[in-house]
């Protein structure tokens, strides 16, 4: 398998190391080492100490905060004494999110399309339109639609909409082609929909929708015979939508806690429901709607099997 080692001065690899935590769950293949002012163990240590407790067979990829700094430069020398190692100079956490979710080792191709979709992460948020446009790999023939109903892969309760565990980690797993966000406020807010343009994955189409208009869309969807997932902000609109067009299982993904609400899922969840919730997610029982709270699938499901 793959082994990650992030290498940085200072706390910024214990820190991206967290941040991917958060975003992906557990991740026992990531390691973070660092180079601090008094440290008396050299970085090569360190990383000699990681790889000596992987398998033979695994492949090492170490991911380093700058290009030329000492911490690179220690790891190259690293590298040059392990065939299975390679270094990649200049991690972000867009580079090293989609790292991270590879299973098999890497060919010189797909190095060269993570270091640019890590380049892809850094952008003026003021002037999207401004990104540099990167060369383009060769676009593999677009797979033929056959029309027909689309399939809903993933139908999620999310207060935080399109984010980094959605991107990084529900998107590939479920495969989606199409996200549609439906959420009332997001919907009529340019602000928020510019900013779920700019988190959305490169390659998956994008619609926010009010409820209403989500559902008038619903016979158009059902022409494109896409995989399509659907995020909702909040317990009642994803009630309302449901009474007119239940589109199957939910996943209870994360909602903000608060005054009055209570943590349901287990110790793990990000799931926080106050009375007026806890009644959507009855009703939503009612309608034989069979949801689970999963943070990410790197978490197990934990059904909720008992009105709230």
């Amino acid at each position: 398998m793959n082994q990650i080692i992030l290498a940085s001065h200072g706390g910024l690899s214990k820190g991206a190391l967290d941040t991917a935590r958060m975003i992906v769950g557990e991740i026992p293949h990531v390691h973070a080492i660092s180079l601090e002012r008094d440290d008396t163990e050299p970085l090569i240590a360190q990383a000699e100490a990681i790889v000596s407790a992987c398998s033979s067979d695994d492949t090492i990829y170490v991911l380093t905060d700058m290009l030329g700094s000492s911490v690179n430069n220690s790891m190259v020398e690293f590298m040059a004494a392990h065939e299975n190692v390679t270094v990649i100079a200049g991690m972000n956490m867009p580079l090293i999110l989609t790292l991270v979710l590879r299973d098999e080792p890497l060919t010189s191709q797909d190095v060269i399309d993570l270091i640019a979709e890590g380049r892809r992460g850094i952008v003026d948020c003021a002037h999207p339109s401004d990104a540099v446009e990167l060369a383009p790999k060769p676009a593999a023939a677009p797979a033929k639609r056959t029309g027909g109903s689309a399939k809903i892969v993933l139908s999620r309760l999310d207060y935080r909409l399109l984010h980094g565990q959605v991107v990084f980690s529900w998107v590939s797993k479920v495969g989606a082609e199409r996200i549609i966000v439906v959420d009332n406020d997001a919907a009529q807010d340019e602000v928020k929909k510019s900013a779920l343009k700019l988190a959305k994955p490169a390659g998956v189409r994008l619609n926010v929708f009010t409820v209403k208009r989500a559902l008038e869309k619903m016979d158009k969807l059902n022409t494109l015979g896409e995989k399509v997932m659907f995020l909702f902000g909040n317990t009642a609109e994803m009630l309302e939508f449901y009474r007119a067009c239940p589109i199957g299982d939910i996943n209870l993904g994360a909602t903000a806690n608060h005054d009055g609400a209570r943590q349901i899922g287990g110790k793990d969840s990000s799931v926080f429901l106050d009375e007026a919730q806890r009644a959507d997610i009855n009703a939503l029982m009612d309608l034989g709607v069979s949801l689970y709270v999963q943070q990410t699938p790197a978490y197990a499901r934990v059904k909720v099997n008992d009105r709230l």
